[in-house]
């Protein structure tokens, strides 16, 4: 069977790409502006605001809410709530919210899931986590005391306050509120910043060996790019600053590599290949980002759907992880197609090539 040809050229994104006259490398100095300026901006912000911890770094307190089942519920002033229903969502949050308001406090995480629900010994039934920060500067009496208020007001808000939830095994509809303490964010901290010391030192060896010393260095300043882009952007949106963040964030050291790897293998190639000897180096890295782009935008594409329809549709712990690497992984596309082959391209030293001796 003959292929179309029309088919073929009309539809083919590569030779679209190949055959365009966009040169990579003479406008790095144009791509970098744009990172330069969120990169500023999140430090203007981190020097006056600072981050929106979450109560993983400050310390806080977590409260159980038991959100349904008539028949576990004595009280004839209890509510019946849907999670999963938006109305019954955002009545519950407001009431929530309303209570805290009265202590002077604001609400940091309101979530459901299928383990807070396990932990609090109900089966096939709904329920609720709320995390709120302690008042600063609180002793450890003074939290104890205000937790005990809050929880009280909670019961009385929900029509719980009397003989809560009947059975064996099964414990208040509002539980106990258990105090997370911020002396645990230090070590996290220390072991995310070893731990990201570490991934960039392997990867820089590992581009090194595979490639040559130039290629690592343009990688390595390429994951910081991603990762002060992706800590930008958490400032000005003030996304919370929790556990999920610091997972983002390794995650997309391992992720965003990928396309650069990629990129590097085929100016690579194209060097080996003799057909660029007299060829410059932006000429050559020009020619390899032109013969990736595809995939790297249909691989760059794929993920973003997924990590996007995960954000929208997940719960809000999946989604404090999500919306950090959407933003990580749009960093790392743009990093590995706009600013790596153009550092390469003015840091490279080709190898001069010893004359054999008859």
């Amino acid at each position: 069977m003959k292929k179309n040809k029309n088919f073929t050229n009309r539809f083919s994104i590569d030779k679209t790409i190949a055959s365009s006259r966009f040169d990579y490398c003479k406008n790095l100095k144009w791509f970098i502006i744009a990172p330069i300026v969120l990169i500023v901006v999140g430090i203007i912000l981190l020097c006056t605001v600072g981050f929106n911890l979450g109560i993983d770094f400050t310390g806080g307190s977590v409260i159980n809410i038991y959100a349904n089942d008539e028949g576990l519920i004595t009280t004839e002033n209890a509510e019946v709530y849907d999670v999963n229903n938006s109305d019954d969502y955002n009545a519950m949050r407001e009431k929530i919210e309303n209570v805290l308001a009265e202590f002077g406090l604001t609400l940091d995480v309101y979530r459901s899931s299928s383990m807070d629900i396990s932990e609090l010994g109900v089966n096939g039934g709904q329920a609720v986590q709320v995390q709120y920060q302690n008042v600063a500067g609180a002793s450890g009496t003074e939290i104890a005391d205000q937790n005990a208020e809050i929880r009280a007001r909670l019961q009385e808000e929900f029509g719980y306050i009397n003989t809560g939830i009947v059975g064996e095994n099964f414990t208040e509809a509002v539980s106990s509120p258990e105090v997370v303490t911020a002396t645990a964010s230090d070590e996290l901290l220390m072991n995310t910043f070893i731990a990201m010391v570490v991934a960039m030192v392997l990867i820089l060896i590992y581009v090194a060996f595979r490639f040559e010393i130039t290629a690592g260095l343009a990688a390595i300043l390429a994951l910081f790019h991603d990762l002060l882009i992706m800590t930008a952007c958490v400032l000005i949106f003030r996304i919370t600053i929790n556990a999920s963040f610091v997972a983002a964030l390794l995650t997309i050291l391992g992720y965003s590599i990928n396309n650069t790897i990629v990129i590097f293998d085929r100016i690579r190639e194209n060097i080996k290949s003799g057909l660029f000897d007299k060829k410059s180096n932006s000429e050559i890295a020009n020619a390899s980002v032109k013969e990736t782009m595809t995939r790297s935008v249909f691989t760059t594409l794929t993920t973003l759907i997924t990590i996007a329809m995960v954000a929208i549709i997940g719960v809000s712990d999946i989604r404090a992880f999500a919306l950090p690497i959407l933003i990580g992984l749009l960093a790392g596309f743009y990093s590995s197609v706009f600013l790596t082959p153009g550092l390469w391209a003015i840091a490279y030293k080709p190898k001069k090539k010893k004359k054999k001796i008859a």
